[in-house]
């Protein structure tokens, strides 16, 4: 045999093994469900829900605003207590 037929051969085997290997699945899981009614329709109830605030929360720009300055303080706070560290990085890398 030519190795292209090997190779089709091979390809033939392997997806039949995928296809009966999926068929047992499908039976094994769907099947008892199916059987014990698991999908029936008449079954599911639909449930009202009071919404008592928005799904989407309006954003609080002045909140923001704060946090993002406080951010950069403490940024710039780190910044001038590594400073020194950072030139003598600088020097003994040569730069």
């Amino acid at each position: 045999m030519s190795p292209s037929q090997v190779k089709a051969t091979t390809r033939m085997v392997v997806a039949s093994f995928a296809a009966g290997a999926g068929a047992m699945v499908l039976l094994g899981l769907v099947a008892p469900v199916a059987m014990q009614g698991g999908l029936s329709v008449r079954d599911a109830f639909a449930a009202t829900v009071e919404q008592r605030a928005p799904a989407i929360e309006p954003l609080d720009v002045a909140a923001i605003e704060a946090q993002l300055a406080e951010a950069d303080r403490a940024m710039t706070t780190m910044r001038d207590s590594t400073a020194d560290e950072m030139a003598q990085l600088q020097r003994l890398s040569g730069r």
